[in-house]
């Protein structure tokens, strides 16, 4: 198992000598073995662990697995830092969906510790399992090519160690040790899509074809392959359609067109990341977005309500309104 999840952060450069980590705990299998993977490498890379628990203030053992993070934390002789949601005075609302919403938190307190600690990373324990769970979630909900290749092993700060690891690995290393961890009974609940295709598909799918868990990481690795080569492709043909003008990019809406049309939303999402202007993933938006850019005539599409584009003689930019 250390092998393994060693050469996995290897691989992809996850970590450096000297490396100041956050790492998320939340008490639950998952997370208490990555800490202790992680507390096991900081004597071969000379890393400083800082563990990270945030209270949801949900479930009535809420404050019990906070207890519990504390304790392993100090077991391990890394120092702890915890909240409450109720303590956090976040720079956003909830938009209905309380997962959402507890994501965005969650991502809001360890970031605000990455920077006070001047951390390198902030380590999460998605696993293998969780790959395979969010790959299903977004087939169903129609994703796209970036979408399907599931949870990338570094994104920014976040770098994931375990995606390599199945559940079922993590959980005998932690019996093999007698260590203990918390369970949260609202896992296998058939109430969220998550929970049942864990409980029901994948099993399904296993039982069709012992080669299943193999093959699927082995496709997985394929399709990330593919996306990291559309993603240059995106890039070089940006660059192309693309002109630097008084603090902006403008594209010329012929040349976009021109391009394959597997590249006009990832062009589109490049351009809107380039500008630092927030939007939604939907299909919709991005079609509406097409179907104004490839007219023949000119005007302005109001993409936020503080962001427009104005075309002008095949020529685009993106301007914030007043």
């Amino acid at each position: 198992m250390y092998k393994k999840v060693k050469q996995f952060i290897a691989t992809h450069n996850l970590v450096r000598n000297n490396d100041t980590i956050i790492v998320g705990l939340s008490g639950g299998p998952d997370s208490v073995f990555l800490l202790h993977f992680l507390a096991t490498l900081q004597k071969e890379l000379s890393l400083t662990l800082i563990v990270a628990h945030l209270n949801h203030e949900w479930r009535p053992q809420a404050d019990q697995e906070e207890q519990l993070c504390r304790e392993i934390a100090h077991t391990l002789g890394l120092p702890f830092v915890t909240s409450k949601i109720s303590q956090l005075c976040v720079p956003f609302k909830s938009n209905g969906s309380k997962e959402e919403y507890a994501r965005k938190i969650r991502r809001y307190f360890f970031e605000k510790l990455a920077q006070e600690h001047n951390a390198d990373s902030i380590a999460l324990a998605h696993h293998l399992d969780d790959q395979k769970e969010t790959f299903f979630i977004r087939l169903i909900r129609g994703s796209s090519l970036t979408g399907l290749t599931a949870i990338n092993a570094r994104n920014g700060l976040y770098i994931r160690p375990l995606l390599e690891t199945s559940k079922h690995e993590i959980l005998d290393w932690l019996h093999a040790h007698t260590i203990t961890y918390a369970i949260d009974a609202s896992n296998t609940s058939d109430l969220y899509l998550r929970n049942r295709i864990r409980s029901h598909v994948i099993p399904a799918l296993q039982s069709c074809d012992d080669r299943f868990d193999t093959n699927f990481l082995t496709t997985l690795n394929r399709l990330k392959q593919t996306e990291h080569f559309l993603q240059r492709l995106t890039t070089d043909a940006f660059t192309h359609i693309a002109t630097r003008t008084n603090n902006a990019w403008a594209i010329n809406t012929a040349q976009l067109s021109a391009t394959d049309v597997a590249l006009h939303h990832r062009i589109i999402i490049h351009w809107l990341i380039a500008e630092h202007v927030p939007f939604p993933t939907t299909q919709s938006f991005f079609d509406e977005l097409l179907r104004f850019l490839f007219s023949e005539k000119g005007g302005t599409h109001t993409i936020h309500p503080q962001w427009a584009i104005i075309k002008k003689q095949k020529s685009a930019h993106i301007v914030r309104m007043p």
